[in-house]
């Protein structure tokens, strides 16, 4: 597989040196390592955790996901040929765990420097729910995005723990920025109902389908694609969120802040198997590995990330 780490020096001395990167990614061919502008997708790693309220662990799963990616599957579960993707692993953002300002501003800084490298799809792994925000942040405000926020809660609360950049405020804090129009963000897998987060969704006209909803469509997967499809063609871009708890606690149960009667694994891989590309970029959160001893739920992040791949190959 033609997949090596990123050598542009603003990443360099912030890559994980000791713990290695995706799937062997600080193995160079011929000496000669791809540059950003030559990766069909990019990864890089947020290990923040201080913005959460449930358990803790979220900080690991950067780590974790490199560790078990020694086993990528080459082959999709769809039986796409994922050798000839050029994946570059760029390493983790810089953070720091007492300064959330100072996080957020190089979260920012970090996906603004990506983001103008190069067109390629750009994912990253969190970490908590709050990450998302300075990510989104950094895109072009002239340039309009779709949200779309696979999660069972709404993040749509003002302030939340005393904190307005919590990751229970993030879904409202992006609802806020230029460039995001409330009617281009669209909850999937929600289950978690607040009242004021309701009557935030009322007066804004964000999109939702609840767990509910899917359970109860004849075709989860048509209702889904078309409410995205809708979505995409009114937007320069498009941004997927996926919290991992917005699978039930069975299928994903190492997370912070789980609730029953979520979507299936497989429901998941589906939704992100019909996504159209380009899909601008990503993120994947809230994976605790603290929380789950038997690896289960890094699995089901590696297999997200597979059925991403799939997508570009």
């Amino acid at each position: 597989m033609r997949i090596k780490m990123s050598q542009q020096p603003v990443f360099k001395s912030h890559h994980p040196d000791g713990f290695g990167s995706f799937a062997g990614l600080a193995l160079k061919e011929s000496g000669v390592p791809y540059l950003l502008q030559e990766a069909d997708i990019l990864i890089q790693g947020i290990p923040y955790e201080a913005a959460t309220s449930g358990k803790k662990g979220t900080s690991f799963a950067p780590h974790a996901l490199r560790a078990i990616s020694k086993d990528f599957q080459v082959i999709s579960r769809r039986g796409v040929d994922l050798t000839k993707l050029k994946i570059c692993d760029v390493g983790n953002i810089p953070i720091f765990p007492v300064e959330g300002a100072q996080t957020r501003d190089s979260i920012t800084s970090a996906m603004q420097a990506l983001l103008n490298a190069t067109s390629s799809p750009i994912i990253s792994i969190g970490g908590d729910h709050s990450v998302t925000f300075p990510l989104v942040k950094a895109f072009d405000p002239s340039q309009s995005l779709g949200i779309i926020w696979l999660d069972a809660h709404r993040d749509l609360q003002d302030v939340f723990l005393g904190s307005p950049f919590s990751h229970g405020t993030s879904l409202r804090r992006i609802s806020e920025l230029p460039n995001v129009d409330p009617e281009n963000i669209c909850l999937i897998g929600t289950r978690y109902m607040d009242p004021l987060e309701q009557v935030f969704i009322e007066k804004t006209q964000i999109q939702e389908l609840t767990a509910p909803m899917l359970e109860d469509a004849p075709n989860y997967r048509s209702l889904v694609q078309k409410t995205i499809s809708e979505i995409e063609d009114r937007v320069d871009h498009l941004y997927i969120s996926i919290d991992i708890d917005v699978l039930d606690p069975a299928f994903a149960p190492g997370t912070g802040t789980p609730v029953a009667g979520g979507l299936t694994s497989a429901q998941l891989l589906n939704i992100v198997s019909d996504l159209s590309v380009p899909v601008r970029a990503f993120d994947i959160v809230e994976v605790s590995p603290p929380l789950d001893p038997s690896g289960i739920t890094s699995k089901v992040q590696m297999a997200l990330l597979t059925e991403i791949f799939a997508k570009y190959a």
